[in-house]
């Protein structure tokens, strides 16, 4: 298949040029079997042998020629030019057989079609028109033997044209339709290359519902994609990724999960699907796409409506719903790739206990501080008596209070701050930007919130440090100094560095 101006699109233009020759020596068995089963002439036979020898001579040598492709292309024109004169002079002789002689004209120029190009195949046509009408005139006139009388070819030209270009017209359409689905598959598998090799590099699952939405609104196009995850968290409405809320799930979406396939509605159900009637109320055509089960409980939801109606009022074709699955399902991986990749990332950098930065977390940190000269605030928070609860109550008893101690310090702090876990039942708390005065503040507020969200009821002692962020290290030994004071002082408070001496009392690392 080529496209409509003669490049090779599908077909390179040295297997086209074989293919004809094919067609030429289709051609010629066709003519030799209409020659033997007809009334031959003793006087046209060495003629016609002659004719056919030759034919597959020239054909032979277009055939072996090997050239650049200016002159392949003009050997190409030459030939079905010479396939034309050819023709016109093999029915002449023949005479008489005027439908199976038709049929060889109509025969070639569907076979140009296909082989060459749609143009080339019209001009085919074309040239064969021109070629008969001047035999017929030939033999009107007299030039040539025959006449209207004579039974020779062809004695009706009008219908001889009629089946000619209805034939090539017809096949050229054929071929269009073909090439033109050829094409939107190749299209097809060409951006789902590329979606493959954007998801390869994606390592977080909103920057994989991105792509897929992109390639989504782009492709089909949609006026709306989102990607939906159940049982897990997510980013908040608007975004390309959502969660869905807990509870029973809609019926669409547990429909298609059942089914494994897509499910095209209309528009949601208000009853049946609640979370998606919300949310896409505007919606006037759903497509909903299970994530297969690699990447968990997921759907992509895309909303096909545009400003000339549903989608699915005028149909959605096949080709367009596979592309859509296929997409699903390199994303789906991608997912579960990217939920990994975020699994290790937080296995690396928080607390396995309490969810927040790890130790090494809070190194990392301060080194990237050190030497910036900003202004930090350092607070070292110990839960007091700790390991009374866990004598009295067990070491279950003990996680869960740290790991609702990590909450609340998480809840009372401001956005910016960093709660890591410093070591046993000990946290830090990294305030950047943040003097002294106002990092008691926040410190207040967060025993406040350990005193009153932990069963059983703990409280905790914090020293404070604060200063430039020039020697993070100096600032958290002064905050562990003022914690060993509020400890000696009598647990349950804060303690700033600023306001102790050079020397602080201490207290037994046992007693801590």
């Amino acid at each position: 298949m080529v496209s409509p101006g003669g490049d090779p699109t599908f077909v390179p233009l040295s297997d086209r040029v074989r293919w004809t020759a094919v067609l030429r020596l289709l051609l010629v068995v066709t003519g030799t079997a209409l020659w033997w089963s007809g009334d031959r002439e003793p006087a046209h036979d060495r003629t016609l042998a002659a004719l056919g020898l030759g034919y597959l001579l020239v054909t032979a040598v277009l055939l072996l020629v090997r050239s650049g492709r200016s002159a392949t292309r003009a050997g190409l024109d030459a030939g079905l030019l010479l396939d034309s004169v050819v023709l016109v002079v093999a029915v002449h002789a023949l005479g008489g057989a005027e439908a199976p002689a038709a049929a060889l004209f109509a025969l070639h120029a569907a076979g140009t079609t296909l082989l060459t190009s749609f143009r080339t195949g019209v001009k085919v046509a074309g040239t064969h028109t021109v070629l008969v009408l001047c035999l017929v005139q030939a033999q009107a006139t007299g030039i040539l033997p025959g006449g209207p009388d004579a039974g020779v070819f062809p004695s009706n030209f009008t219908g001889f044209a009629a089946l000619l270009w209805a034939t090539t017209l017809g096949t050229a359409t054929f071929a269009a339709v073909n090439e033109r689905e050829l094409r939107r598959r190749r299209h097809d598998t060409e951006v789902l290359h590329g979606l493959l090799v954007q998801l390869s590099g994606a390592d977080d699952r909103e920057r994989v519902a991105s792509l897929l939405v992109r390639f989504v609104r782009e492709e089909l196009p949609a006026a709306r994609a989102q990607v939906v995850l159940a049982g897990v968290d997510a980013a908040g409405p608007g975004t390309d990724l959502v969660a869905v809320p807990a509870g029973p799930l809609d019926a669409v979406l547990v429909r298609a999960e059942a089914e494994d396939r897509s499910v095209l509605v209309h528009r949601p159900h208000p009853r049946e699907d609640p979370w998606l009637a919300r949310g896409w109320s505007a919606a006037r055509g759903l497509v909903v796409v299970p994530l297969p089960a690699v990447a968990g409980r997921g759907w992509l939801v895309v909303d096909l409506g545009d400003g000339r109606g549903s989608v699915l009022a005028r149909g959605l074709e096949r080709r367009a719903v596979r592309a859509l699955e296929q997409a699903v399902s390199h994303a789906a991986l991608a997912l579960s790739r990217a939920s990994a990749l975020e699994a290790l990332r937080r296995a690396a950098t928080l607390d396995g206990l309490t969810g927040v930065a790890n130790r090494r977390t809070l190194d990392e940190v301060l080194a990237r501080m050190d030497g910036d000269g900003e202004a930090l605030a350092v607070a070292l928070l110990d839960v007091d008596h700790f390991k009374a609860v866990n004598d009295r109550f067990g070491h279950q008893t003990g996680d869960e209070v740290l790991r609702a101690v990590a909450a609340a310090a998480v809840s009372a702090v401001r956005e910016g701050d960093l709660v890591a876990r410093y070591g046993g039942e000990e946290f830090a708390v990294l305030m950047p930007g943040t003097g002294t005065a106002e990092a008691q503040v926040v410190v207040e507020r967060l025993r406040a919130a350990v005193a009153g969200g932990t069963t059983p009821r703990v409280t905790c002692s914090v020293g404070i440090a604060g200063g430039a962020a020039g020697d993070p290290a100096a600032l958290l030994a002064e905050a562990d100094r003022a914690l060993y004071a509020a400890k000696a002082a009598g647990r349950d408070r804060s303690v700033l560095a600023e306001q102790l001496g050079p020397r602080s009392a201490e207290v037994g690392a046992e007693d801590r």
